[in-house]
């Protein structure tokens, strides 16, 4: 199972946002951080604000922070609200024989939910608050300054 680029790019800027204590930050840095596309950054971060896990101040001086408390966003529910489709194989794709009686789709469907079960028993605060993901964020800070 691999989770959409879309969903990559929520996780990252929430972590990126997360990890501001509340300093408005803007899509062009979060977009310099991570080396990707503004363009894409921008529909991902509308549909965050939509969903209420960030909020965003218009204009000069505007900028985004987190919409929620970091220790009520559920990771799992955060990938189910952003994925379109979680079926670990389609079976509707090709004609399947066994699609009305098959024991592996059952099988599929509940490591899906596994899947999404251990996502939920983490929260970004946890994700912010690992050590090692703090060091990785200031080896990159360090680097970007340095480029400047």
């Amino acid at each position: 199972m691999q989770l959409t680029r879309f969903t990559d790019y929520a996780l990252r800027v929430l972590l990126y946002v997360g990890r501001q204590d509340g300093r408005l930050c803007t899509m062009g840095e979060i977009a310099a951080f991570y080396r990707i596309s503004l363009e894409h950054l921008r529909k991902v971060v509308h549909r965050m604000a939509k969903l209420g896990y960030l909020s965003s101040a218009r204009g000069r001086g505007g900028g985004l922070t987190l919409g929620r408390d970091p220790a009520r966003i559920r990771i799992g529910e955060l990938v189910l609200e952003l994925e379109k489709d979680m079926s670990i194989i389609d079976c509707h794709a090709l004609e399947c024989r066994l699609r009305s009686g098959c024991s592996l789709k059952t099988a599929l469907d509940r490591a899906g939910h596994a899947f999404i079960a251990a996502l939920n028993e983490v929260t970004l605060a946890d994700l912010l608050s690992d050590k090692l993901m703090r060091q990785q964020f200031r080896g990159v800070e360090i680097e970007i300054r340095k480029a400047r």
